[in-house]
């Protein structure tokens, strides 16, 4: 048999060569590129759109790692308390590189927009976490005070950053017209779990002490990012996910942002029905709540598992979807039209139903 020419064998060396040469700079290329758009993001938002991209995921991630001013630990915006551990001051001033805002809250929470109706109705109460409180945007310009604007029941936003459902429902619990109140809506974050679980586990909180509270709003030493920590977050997340990195350059695959999917603590991917099942046990764990009637949103994941599942007659799931456009492009939070948005799709399907339809005339 005759032997192959050496210039037949010389195609497979140099197809091999070739590959050996090209895929560390095809990463290369990838890692720098990645990098410029992430730092640009960084530095400049407003040039940008939230998406899923890989770009976004580090350049956000690496904002509330060094960058960001947390709402929770400014000490002119919270203050101690004995029970919650903290609670807002009467109000603070707070800036982050997208926004700056004033906040202002009294007995019954952030402060709204005045409601036509008499406070003689019985109140529509809205508990949840920083998007509830209106992280990012006015008083007149979070979900709550929109709808307190066009509905005949008064509205009172007792949401707070970083409380999971545990704290909602204590500081609801708390309000003077609780008793009065006939409707909650709990806005659920995937980040509510791991209260939820430490509360189901032991039976309470952990006690919220004043040295808690100090190192809450103590210094945690804040610092520009650079380009060189946005190369590194990028060569990591190249390194650990591969294929997902260069299918998410191409638009074939989508990175989650940290309030997407739900995360354990170290970081591995956890079921939406565990959320679900550890938010329905903390409802359970507060009777009081059973003859009001509680509507629920949150991510479409944890609504969806909801749905499927077997709910107490008083509970309610409540779908809002947001675009992209209604976020904030590093701050995670939605924007000025996001929260439009919200108010809008929370006010439809609130009149989808009777017991809705009930809640929103303040009637009994």
């Amino acid at each position: 048999m005759p032997e192959a020419s050496p210039r037949i064998k010389l195609v497979p060396f140099h197809a091999i060569m070739w590959t050996i040469v090209a895929l560390p700079l095809l990463a290369a290329a990838a890692l720098l590129f990645v990098s410029i758009i992430a730092y640009d993001i960084v530095r400049h938002p407003e040039r940008h759109q939230n998406t899923r991209r890989i770009w976004n995921v580090i350049a956000t991630d690496l904002y509330f790692e060094y960058e960001a001013n947390l709402w929770q630990n400014q000490k002119d915006c919270v203050q101690y308390d004995d029970k919650l551990l903290y609670k807002p001051s009467s109000g603070c001033r707070f800036v982050n590189k997208e926004f700056s805002t004033e906040l202002t809250f009294s007995e019954e929470g952030r402060v709204t927009t005045s409601s036509r109706a008499p406070a003689s109705r019985r109140p529509l109460i809205f508990a949840g976490d920083s998007e509830t409180m209106g992280w990012g945007v006015n008083d007149g310009e979070t979900f709550a005070s929109l709808i307190a604007s066009g509905i005949e029941a008064p509205v009172l936003n007792l949401g707070v950053a970083s409380y999971g459902t545990v704290r909602e429902i204590l500081r609801v619990r708390m309000q003077p017209r609780f008793q009065d109140a006939n409707c909650i809506v709990i806005q659920y974050s995937w980040n509510d779990f791991d209260e939820n679980s430490v509360f189901l586990a032991r039976g309470a909180l952990p006690s919220p002490t004043r040295k808690r509270f100090q190192l809450l709003v103590s210094d945690y030493g804040k610092r520009d990012v650079s380009f060189q920590d946005v190369m590194r977050r990028t060569f990591d997340v190249m390194w650990n996910h591969p294929l997902a990195f260069f299918l998410n350059i191409l638009g074939w695959h989508d990175f989650p942002l940290e309030d997407d999917d739900p995360m354990n603590m170290n970081g591995t991917p956890r079921e939406e029905t565990e959320d679900t099942k550890a938010f329905l046990a903390v409802l359970a764990s507060f009777p009081e709540l059973n003859g009001k009637k509680i509507f629920v949103m949150g991510p479409g994941r944890f609504i969806s598992a909801l749905s499927r599942g077997a709910l107490p007659a008083n509970v309610f799931p409540l779908p809002v979807d947001l675009n992209d456009g209604d976020w904030y492009t590093l701050d995670m939070h939605p924007n000025k039209e996001g929260h439009r948005q919200m108010a809008a799709q929370i006010l439809d399907e609130l009149k989808r139903t009777e017991e809705g339809r009930q809640c929103l005339a303040g009637e009994p």
